[in-house]
């Protein structure tokens, strides 16, 4: 997935080790963005700053559907 490129251990490679590879990229999002209640606003917004959801959830969201 373009998206996850930089994203990846080097050391993971293999059919058996995708699932590893990318759950270890849906970690790191989760880690890093959370949903966030904001008072005067019209909705959440992610920790990051960027409107819920951010891109990064997104991409977590789509590898979950994928793995």
């Amino acid at each position: 997935m373009l998206a996850t490129n930089g994203r990846i251990p080097a050391g993971r490679t293999g059919t058996e080790d995708d699932f590893a590879k990318y759950r270890d990229v849906v970690a790191d999002i989760f880690a890093h963005h959370r949903r966030t209640d904001c008072a005067g606003t019209a909705g959440a917004v992610c920790s990051c700053g960027d409107a819920w959801p951010c891109r990064e959830e997104l991409l977590a969201a789509e590898l979950l559907d994928w793995i």
